[in-house]
């Protein structure tokens, strides 16, 4: 697990910094959890939910959206893989190594447990359905396949069991 916070409001404060140096940014969370999808992760929640492919948050102010909740820090990511190969991931990434430095400068939470009993992430529960996505009448999907030809909407009724 790793535990990203908003810095103390009496920690330290170097020339030049501002408010916006003292919190926790959707960038930043985002960085730790590309950072375990490059380490292996094989399953992963951020907060107490589950993260897939089509996973969006959003930061307003200190504040995090995601998927019509809201959470406050400490922001919590909770990833499912071999320890050794997420820390090593978190160690390389470039902008987790941002974070971490103004984790000294300003006193920014980060903290990384392995919990002894290993960890669990929830079940996905939202809909993974793409109800607004199309591909544009034209555009190849796959090689020889393209949007809007027969051959795509034949392929189309044999998936879903219309004809062809």
């Amino acid at each position: 697990t790793v535990s990203l916070d908003d810095a103390p409001p009496d920690g330290p404060r170097p020339a030049g910094t501002g408010p916006d140096d003292l919190v926790v940014h959707q960038q930043d969370l985002q960085a730790v959890i590309n950072a375990l999808w490059a380490g292996g992760a094989e399953a992963m929640a951020l907060m107490d939910q589950r993260v897939i492919s089509t996973s969006a948050f959003q930061c307003i102010g200190n504040v995090l959206s995601l998927q019509g909740r809201r959470y406050s820090p400490p922001y919590v990511v909770t990833a499912v893989g071999d320890p050794e190969e997420l820390l090593a991931a978190l160690d390389v990434d470039p902008a987790v190594r941002a974070y971490r430095s103004w984790v000294d400068a300003v006193g920014l939470g980060w903290a990384v447990t392995e919990p002894d009993g290993g960890v669990q992430v929830p079940a996905y529960d939202g809909s993974v359905d793409m109800r607004y996505a199309s591909v544009p009448p034209g555009t190849e999907v796959l090689p020889g396949l393209v949007a809007g030809s027969s051959t795509a909407t034949d392929a189309k009724s044999r998936r879903e069991g219309t004809g062809g």
